[in-house]
């Protein structure tokens, strides 16, 4: 699926969205509300659209971050991170970059406490920023807010006039609920992205079970150390996750998969059926395989990145 990109070149997936700071704090008790709890704390690069990019990156793949950041040292330091880390950089410059708090407990799961002020002022991206790209990914934060969603949804609306296929990834059931599970749901029929990313909470808040995509779409959902299942309109099939062991720390784990899984999918046989637009079902499950592989590599490390 070249979206129109030149063939000869390695193809190009675009990521729109948020870079942040992340502040990672894993607590090594439970938490004690109102008083001293033991914790580590790291100052990590995050943002669930530049965790997709620089996991691609990562992973030998070519990856474009559409993004806003601060016009601070902050921004500029994330910015040349990313940029040594071999991802191409399209930024509009704002205000302060903003921060994103996550908790881990000692079981490993997270709560985050995000900060997006400057998220929320973004501005309609450049056009431009599309040539080139084989697919766009678009994670749900950048449709928190009305005037971001407009930004978002435009853009989206650009990348399906020039062809480029679209992924967006649902991202949180608490973000879902802020956003309204009426909007993200109407916003989905709108845009009718390729691919759907959702986790099993996630999912069934959209409920999407009961809403099978339609033809050259697929909803792939993720249930942690149980198979990840790809639906189509032709069904659905069930892709295994090996055993992992002991996890960390969660953060990212779903941004690595759908870094693996995009890439995969780029970069292999054309995965669509040129006589009915379907989806091709082996070239879904070996990037699903991917980005299986891709996930499980970040679970021992603080924050969304591999050790």
């Amino acid at each position: 699926m070249s979206g129109g990109a030149d063939p000869a070149a390695a193809p190009v997936i675009g990521i729109a969205g948020d870079l942040v700071e992340d502040i990672i704090v894993w607590a090594s008790a439970p938490i004690a509300y109102g008083t001293d709890t033991p914790s580590r704390i790291f100052r990590v690069r995050g943002g669930s659209a530049a965790n997709v990019a620089h996991a691609i990156a990562a992973q030998g793949g070519d990856a474009r971050l559409l993004t806003s950041v601060g016009a601070d040292a902050a921004g500029d330091r994330l910015i040349d991170e990313l940029e040594r880390s071999g991802v191409r950089v399209r930024a509009q410059r704002g205000t302060a970059t903003d921060t994103i708090v996550i908790l881990i407990d000692e079981t490993g799961e997270r709560t985050m406490l995000p900060d997006r002020t400057n998220a929320r002022a973004i501005a309609p991206f450049d056009r431009a920023w599309l040539d080139g790209l084989a697919w766009l990914h678009v994670p749900l934060y950048g449709f928190d807010g009305r005037g971001e969603a407009a930004v978002f949804t435009a853009l989206c609306e650009a990348a399906s006039e020039r062809q480029l296929p679209l992924s967006v990834d649902v991202s949180s059931t608490g973000l879902i609920r802020l956003i309204g599970r009426g909007r993200v749901r109407a916003l989905l029929e709108r845009l009718r992205p390729t691919l759907v990313f959702a986790n099993a909470d996630e999912a069934a808040l959209l409920d999407l079970g009961a809403s099978p995509p339609g033809a050259g779409q697929a909803w792939v959902l993720k249930h942690g150390r149980d198979p990840v299942v790809l639906v189509t309109d032709r069904g659905a099939i069930d892709v295994a996750v090996p055993p992992v062991g002991e996890v960390t720390d969660t953060t990212g784990a779903g941004d690595h998969f759908a870094a693996g899984f995009l890439r995969a999918l780029v970069i292999g046989p054309p995965a669509a059926d040129p006589a009915g637009g379907a989806l091709d079902p082996a070239a879904l499950t070996a990037a699903a395989k991917a980005g299986i592989a891709a996930a499980q590599r970040v679970l021992h490390s603080p924050g969304a990145h591999t050790p």
